[in-house]
């Protein structure tokens, strides 16, 4: 359940009506779709991007040094099984298969989120069910803005919370047999500095 009102299931976009939609807005607009509702994300602030480009700059040069089939790229729309009328876009998320061409993501080895100020206690609770439904995902990974607070919820662990602090920290990811340092995914912030 999301923070947002939710819709008869008669009166919910389907994520093809959702597509249809948003190809008529403009392609800087971030779309989600959730539990049937367009939602427009306000634009993230800087700190927010950077700290995408890290992780997903850490991840592709972990890739191509130990030549890894899993490919990291900046986060697209992803399909969730537990609510077939939702299409929730995290920051940034690893993929086991190649690139399709399809502007919706069918698996995610481990997906990451930035929180912002538009992520309450509810959505992040929502996120965190929607993105435990993707079959293959392993970690599912939220990054804090108020502070160097890195949180990694593992399918391994059912879900449990492991929670890093401090920029010293080490975020380990074993589906992808790899790790990133905390000081790297804030690196360019000033953020615990």
């Amino acid at each position: 359940m999301t923070a947002r009102p939710r819709l008869a299931p008669d009166q919910q976009l389907s994520i093809e009506e959702f597509l249809a939609f948003t190809d008529t807005r403009p392609q800087e607009e971030r779309w989600e779709l959730i539990e049937g509702v367009p939602i427009l994300n306000p634009s993230p602030i800087d700190f927010h991007q950077i700290i995408v480009t890290n992780i997903v700059t850490l991840l592709m040069t972990e890739k191509i040094a130990r030549a890894h089939t899993w490919l990291p790229f900046i986060g697209t729309g992803t399909r969730i099984p537990v609510s077939k009328n939702s299409l929730p876009q995290p920051d940034a998320l690893v993929i086991a298969g190649p690139l399709t061409g399809s502007p919706i993501a069918e698996e995610a080895i481990v997906i990451f989120e930035v929180l912002s100020r538009s992520n309450t206690k509810t959505d992040q609770a929502w996120r965190r069910k929607a993105y435990a439904s993707v079959p293959n995902c392993a970690h599912y990974v939220t990054v804090s803005l108020k502070g160097v607070e890195v949180t990694a919820y593992d399918r391994a662990t059912e879900w449990a919370a492991r929670t890093l602090h401090g920029r010293d920290g080490v975020l380990d990811l074993p589906a992808l047999g790899t790790a990133l340092p905390l000081e790297a995914i804030y690196r360019y912030t000033p953020i615990g500095a």
